[in-house]
């Protein structure tokens, strides 16, 4: 089963619990180290791509339960649509989440799921997506900005809410954490500019390193060397060789696409590279500080009319209950955030496993609708 797959699904041991701070409270000091940061400064203007350029990321639009025309936002057609974000977790792509995007457009006929590809997956990762360096959430974010900004997704049209699996959980929240730090310091945003979201949705993304079967999948796909020949025939040199059992190996093989000037070979979908350098990103992200400043809006330079924008910003947290990696130590932790209960919910899908999205696609679904069904821009 496809849900029983331990890829991207991080785990955080003692020592590490230590070293990324899990264990709320943060130093006063830390929210201004991190306005003043190199990292901040490097992605901190939205509009340097011009609404013109064509979008950077692969993407597709789901309304009303039906994918849709890419050649314009349906905004276009109908100023009261409000947009949600779609991304999807390590090795995957956009269509990973298209049952559950059909599933909460149809039943929310004013929002449409803008579906992403993020940089070296999917339609991402062809030639005509090409990624600079440094390939880590700070990046992925910024190719994020410079998919919006063409789309018109900005100012009132700014995505209304954005949604991530496992990998794109981590990158949904540096998205609103970008957008939150950018506001705070430019005081003030315009028509062009991309507002931060009202709910930022968090799908079993795990804080802290990686486990390190993540790793061992990574290592294995990268030895396999290329082309491939045959779907069937890697499958049975996962299972063999690197002793991975049938529904991983199946899963993997299902990441191949034929070769344009030969039909009788195959390669990744996705950039190995890229997705490496993603992995080892994990640990760098300081997870419950910035839900903690995202929902509390705490930085040391927030102004009034700032504080008042971020009160009904949100964050929702959904675990998979069965997913082992959720220890009480991490569940504990994440619920001392002081905004635990109040802008910051955990919510807990008893019988899905790590893919929530695809184990639970309709109690997922219904509580998303609960919690965006009253929500406009």
């Amino acid at each position: 089963m496809m849900s029983s797959l331990p890829l991207v699904v991080p785990r955080i041991t003692a020592a590490a619990a230590s070293k990324h701070h899990t264990r709320y409270f943060p130093p006063a000091a830390a929210s201004s180290r991190l306005l003043s940061s190199s990292l901040y400064d490097e992605h901190r203007h939205q509009s340097t791509i011009s609404s013109t350029s064509p979008p950077k990321l692969a993407y597709e639009f789901i309304t009303e339960g039906r994918q849709v025309s890419n050649s314009q936002s349906p905004h276009h057609d109908n100023q009261d649509k409000q947009t949600i974000v779609f991304l999807h977790g390590l090795l995957g792509n956009g269509k990973n989440l298209r049952t559950h995007a059909k599933k909460l457009t149809k039943q929310l006929p004013h929002l449409s799921a803008l579906l992403l590809d993020v940089r070296g997956h999917g339609g991402s990762s062809s030639r005509g997506h090409r990624h600079a360096k440094p390939h880590n959430f700070h990046s992925c974010v910024q190719d994020i900005f410079d998919t919006l900004i063409p789309l018109g997704l900005v100012g009132e049209n700014s995505p209304l809410a954005i949604c991530g699996h496992s990998l794109g959980g981590r990158i949904a929240l540096q998205y609103t954490h970008n957008i939150l730090l950018q506001l705070q310091q430019h005081k003030t945003q315009n028509d062009h500019d991309i507002q931060i979201p009202k709910q930022t949705w968090i799908l079993d993304s795990v804080p802290g390193t990686p486990d390190p079967s993540v790793h061992q999948v990574l290592k294995a796909i990268s030895s396999i060397p290329l082309p491939i020949s045959c779907k069937s025939t890697l499958t049975e040199t996962l299972m063999r060789e690197y002793k991975m059992n049938k529904a991983i190996a199946m899963w993997i093989a299902s990441n191949l696409k034929g070769k344009e000037d030969k039909n009788d070979e195959f390669e990744w979908v996705f950039d190995l590279d890229i997705a490496n350098e993603l992995v080892n990103n994990f640990a760098d992200q300081n997870f419950a500080q910035m839900i903690h400043e995202i929902t509390s809006g705490s930085t040391s330079t927030s102004s009034n009319n700032n504080d008042r924008a971020l009160d009904s910003t949100i964050i929702q947290l959904v675990m998979a209950g069965r997913n082992k990696e959720w220890k009480d130590d991490i569940v504990s932790s994440l619920q001392s955030i002081p905004t635990f209960g109040e802008s910051f919910h955990m919510h807990k899908l008893e019988n899905a496993g790590h893919w929530v999205h695809v184990d639970a696609v309709n109690e997922l679904t219904q509580l998303m609708v609960d919690g965006l069904s009253n929500m406009r821009r």
